[in-house]
């Protein structure tokens, strides 16, 4: 909720959003760490003396960062001061060879740097050839997992269980790389208990020199991955290392340190899916997350006699302080549907709070209530620009006279990547000659005004990165709707509501201008704590000429 006051002279409050004064140095905290970075242009396209090669990456917006010719080596080098990305986090970048050839990598996915806690430190990563070229060398790695809170939570039991290593180095197969206990390796946890319960082994990794390896420990029986933290990943959600001789860092499994454990107690509402999806099937509400590697889905149950019988649950142990990440799921005509929601991975999360037990309220799923469905049929409008748009997988700049351009979304049921599957979604160019690319399609009533979507260069999935789609609301009401310009590969997230501003017309008459949605109101009152009255001729608007209190006055959106 947002609000705003005017007081004498025109004045703008935004409650709710201010930052306090911890907040704003939290915020400017300087993040550095120097990085350097190390090629060998070695059996690469490059020409010594001719060609250049740069490092781009997230430290620097995915620019050009020239390195240095190392005497008169194939080897090139720099380093770079790292202010973008979070202490403790993980950097991305690439080579590039002229500012266009950019390397493709064994893994699909970026190289990835981890980066130590503390800011001004400096690390110097692996020389690694262009594309991972070189001659393969065999090196021995040592992975180090410990599962303590696995034992806690019942997913592994000693002597029954085992945890494995899956990865790149092994063609992610089962049974290649399997782990033991090191009764030697002793943890002091947060709570002082000492155990023994990491798991261990050494395997070669033959690759090219420094190139990129990504893995993810997984137990069995049940094949359990774990869901490591996006700190301690590549951009493709694996945990990864370079080819070079070491013994990796101990972890957690999953990055779930031991903790008491909590019972946590999970509820969804499914009334806004019993009215838009005839398929639905109230048997089938199931939870997903990472407190079980994303295993096997948790039932949830509702109780029919309750005030709503829409509210399902699902009780779950976790540890206590520990960061969740999870799911909703439910089957519509033997199809499974996601509980999706605007955030980095779609999923929901959660910090459990350090008590025995919590219940979390419900939510409805996709945050869709009854009063975020479509009144009518409605047609909307989606446009692109495609001007200087770059295809995020391969590098390449969208090509107007030679590619197409195609749409895919929740709404399409998320068609295959392929220019075939989404062969009916290709937008045309309107009008002719421009960069703005157009699409439309007609949306049953009943449907979430939420959509997700993505946009494609000739049908693969190369806008952005994994889970990074459009976000937007169908806020019209009347059959026919304009969603807002697009930029490829700017990946907007609308809010359901706000942005209340405020411009003076008079001494008792202000404009107020907000993003608008149906059902939501306009309130005013003479104090923030009220009392507030709304003004019915706003439902569902933006704006609004309104009169100043005579003591002054706040203001207010509210949705039912």
């Amino acid at each position: 909720m947002k609000s705003l006051t005017v007081k004498n002279r025109v004045q703008a409050l935004l409650a709710g959003v201010a930052l306090s004064a911890a907040g704003l140095m939290s915020a400017q905290a300087a993040n550095s760490t120097f990085i350097t970075f190390s090629v060998d242009m070695a059996n690469a396209p490059f020409t010594i003396g001719t060609d250049t090669v740069s490092v781009n990456g997230t430290f620097n917006g995915w620019g050009a960062y020239p390195l240095k010719e190392v005497g008169n080596t194939t080897v090139y080098t720099n380093t770079f001061n790292d202010t973008a990305d979070a202490n403790g986090g993980t950097a991305s970048y690439k080579f590039v060879i002229d500012g266009n050839n950019w390397e493709n990598l064994p893994t699909g996915q970026n190289r990835a740097a981890k980066l130590p806690s503390t800011s001004g430190a400096s690390i110097v990563q692996p020389t690694a050839f262009f594309a991972d070229n070189g001659t393969p060398v065999a090196n021995d790695v040592t992975f180090r997992v410990d599962v303590s809170q696995q034992i806690a939570l019942g997913n592994f039991t000693p002597g029954t269980s085992s945890v494995e290593v899956r990865g790149l180095f092994n063609g992610w197969s089962g049974g290649a790389s399997e782990l033991t206990n090191n009764p030697n390796i002793l943890v002091t946890n947060q709570f002082g208990l000492v155990t023994s319960n990491v798991w261990q082994g050494t395997f070669p990794v033959t690759a090219s020199p420094g190139g990129v390896e990504a893995f993810k420990y997984v137990i069995n029986p049940g094949t359990e991955w774990e869901g490591p933290s996006s700190a301690n990943t590549d951009s493709g959600g694996n945990r990864y290392f370079a080819n070079v001789a070491q013994t990796l860092p101990l972890v957690n499994f999953g990055d779930a340190p031991y903790a008491p454990l909590a019972k946590v107690t999970f509820n969804v509402d499914m009334s806004g899916i019993l009215l838009s999806d005839p398929g639905y099937d109230s048997t089938s509400v199931t939870l997903n997350g990472s407190f079980n590697g994303w295993g096997a889905s948790i039932p949830c149950t509702n109780n029919p006699s309750a005030a709503n019988p829409n509210v399902y649950t699902a009780v779950v142990a976790v540890g206590e302080g520990s960061s969740v990440f999870y799911q909703f799921r439910y089957t519509s005509s033997g199809n499974t549907k996601y509980d999706n929601i605007p955030s980095a991975t779609g999923n929901r999360s959660i910090i459990v709070p350090q008590l025995a037990a919590t219940n979390i309220p419900a939510v409805f799923f996709n945050n869709i209530s009854p009063n975020d469905l479509l009144n009518v049929d409605t047609t909307v409008y989606f446009t692109v620009n495609m001007t200087n748009a770059v295809d995020y997988v391969a590098h390449a700049t969208f090509d107007p006279n030679n590619d197409s351009v195609f749409i895919n979304g929740d709404f399409l049921g998320w068609a295959g990547w392929n220019a075939i599957a989404l062969g009916s979604y290709v937008l045309a160019n309107d009008p002719v000659g421009s960069e703005l690319y157009t699409f439309s399609y007609t949306f049953p009533a009943g449907h979430s005004r939420s959509v997700s979507y993505k946009y494609s260069i000739n049908g693969t999935d190369n806008e952005a990165g994994q889970n990074q789609n459009h976000f937007r609301y169908i806020r019209g009401t009347t059959g026919t709707y304009y969603m807002p310009l697009d930029t490829f590969g700017v990946q907007t997230v609308e809010t359901k509501f706000g942005n209340l501003t405020i411009s003076p017309l008079s001494s008792t008459q202000v404009h107020l201008s907000w993003l608008g949605y149906p059902n939501v109101t306009l309130q005013s009152a003479p104090t923030l704590k009220g009392p507030w009255t709304s003004n019915p001729d706003t439902a569902g608007g933006n704006s609004s000429n309104v009169q100043i209190l005579p003591g002054g006055s706040f203001f207010r959106l509210v949705q039912p």
